[in-house]
């Protein structure tokens, strides 16, 4: 009995640390991203996109990956910065350390609204982070070529206003005349609730988290915490199909993991990951054949 005992203990011991491992694990997931619109001044643009870091204090080592060295030319969160307890201090040591890499975007998630809002709103503007609240920017390059990256308060507590991002209107125009748009949204929900038509309604590309993949999924059971976006859109590339386009102009959608964990510090099969996209101009026929 005591040596069952003490082999389930120790059992028990490895199988922590192995979800303390996923949970605190540091991984730049790296692709090309082709997208038949995008504008080709536009070509080779590198994102980092990192999403849900919750408690999480962004480690030194993040920079130090070789993949990193040459920085980002966007630095774009996809909400959940924090969550509520969460030192203020913490969470600037965290901006700073993503603003080396590049010009930092962000949207809130549900837990950025934990606690009042305001003294965060403060924190980002001193850090100069450009803060999405169902808005929209254009990034322009020398030629005069631009994209549209879109920004939607937190889609879960039903603060986000695409159409008024968007700039959406009652009246169709010709979709090929909308600039290439990047939506970066915390809930991947937000596909639930793509405009059909009017005026500023195409989307090319979209970034999301809070699913966290799940967190903790248990085998032949799935995960322990579920919700109707973690059924829909759980982790990974997804092709959505806006009314009005065309086969081959599908809306494509990154689903993160997150970077940090929510409730308890574990992961099981679904490890904490970050992201350096890099993003390709190619002809419709080759973006359709790669999705």
């Amino acid at each position: 009995m005591l040596i069952a005992a003490a082999l389930l203990s120790a059992g028990s011991i490895a199988f922590a640390v192995w979800m303390l491992a996923e949970a605190f694990r540091t991984a730049v997931n790296t692709e090309e991203v082709r997208l038949h619109r995008l504008p080709a001044s536009f070509d080779g643009t590198r994102i980092f996109f990192i999403s849900d870091i919750h408690r999480r204090r962004l480690p030194q080592k993040l920079l130090d990956d070789p993949i990193l060295s040459e920085g980002a030319d966007l630095v774009l969160i996809g909400g959940d910065l924090r969550e509520g307890g969460v030192p203020l201090k913490r969470t600037r040591d965290n901006v700073r350390l993503l603003s080396r890499l590049g010009p930092v975007y962000l949207v809130y998630g549900n837990h950025d609204h934990d606690e009042p809002v305001r003294e965060l709103e403060v924190l980002l503007e001193e850090e100069r982070v450009r803060v999405l609240v169902n808005e929209a920017v254009r990034l322009e390059k020398k030629d005069g070529s631009v994209i549209r990256l879109v920004g939607v308060d937190d889609p879960k507590t039903r603060r986000d206003r695409l159409g008024l991002a968007l700039g959406t209107g009652k009246a169709a125009v010709d979709q090929e005349t909308i600039p290439f748009t990047l939506l970066l949204a915390h809930d991947p929900i937000i596909a639930e609730r793509l405009p059909c038509s009017g005026e500023g309604s195409r989307i090319d590309l979209i970034l999301a988290g809070h699913t966290h993949g799940g967190q903790i999924v248990v085998p032949f059971a799935g995960a322990v915490i579920n919700s109707k976006s973690l059924n829909l859109y759980p982790k990974g590339w997804f092709q959505l199909q806006q009314a009005g386009m065309a086969v081959g102009e599908e809306c494509r959608m990154l689903v993160s993991r997150g970077f940090g964990t929510s409730k308890i510090p574990f992961r099981l099969r679904a490890p904490a990951e970050a992201h350096l996209l890099t993003l390709r101009s190619c002809p419709q026929s080759e973006s359709s054949r790669d999705q």
